[in-house]
């Protein structure tokens, strides 16, 4: 069986345009999704260190994360791919205590999933071992495919790991990702002719 590993956020879910309805909710800020030209939130909208803790501290609410809608395509995708026989593998950056509320989310979407991995892909949090690996354990999985909108995961896929990377496009990920194993693609209908 050929495991494929799937991102979750903006992968999966509309979490960048959950974090804008956040932002101009909580703190009456108001930014575009096409001005997420930064992949790190609170730099794209030059939040304070302040209020970038304190919107990834409200996102990653357990309510907030349930919340958040499907990108259009993902699970159907992902229904094929799973009744094809391939293993799914939602490899994740959010912290540690959100493998609850993910969990959850995937099944209230009808996600196919067979495990979730959560990495600490971006150095933001201590991994365990167990509940958190690093980006060094995870490159003892196995991964025939990958999906990812982070410019700096799809470049370590393709460079380190030697995967071959679908880039669901984004504003933050349309520089730096030149690599002969990242392809550019917008949406899911485009990643499944791939």
């Amino acid at each position: 069986m050929q495991s494929v590993y799937v991102d979750m956020d903006d992968v999966l879910c509309q979490t960048a345009q959950h974090f804008l309805t956040i932002l101009e909710r909580d703190f009456g800020i108001r930014f575009t999704f096409e001005q997420l030209t930064d992949f790190d939130v609170g730099q794209a909208c030059e939040l304070t260190v302040d209020e970038k803790q304190e919107l990834y501290r409200i996102v990653h609410q357990g309510e907030e994360l349930l919340n958040i809608p499907p990108i259009p395509g993902a699970v159907d995708v992902l229904q094929q791919w799973s009744a094809a026989g391939h293993e799914i593998v939602i490899v994740t950056g959010r912290p540690p205590d959100t493998y609850e509320p993910s969990v959850q989310w995937l099944n209230k979407h009808g996600v196919p999933h067979n495990r979730i991995l959560i990495v600490d892909k971006y150095g933001r949090f201590a991994p365990d071992g167990s509940r958190c690996i690093s980006l060094e354990a995870l490159r003892n999985h196995s991964f025939c495919w990958a999906v990812e909108d982070s410019p700096i995961m799809a470049m370590y896929l393709a460079s380190q790991m030697k995967i071959a990377v679908a880039l669901l496009d984004r504003p933050w990920n349309r520089k730096d990702t030149s690599h002969q194993l990242v392809s550019r693609h917008n949406n899911w209908t485009e990643i499944a002719r791939a």
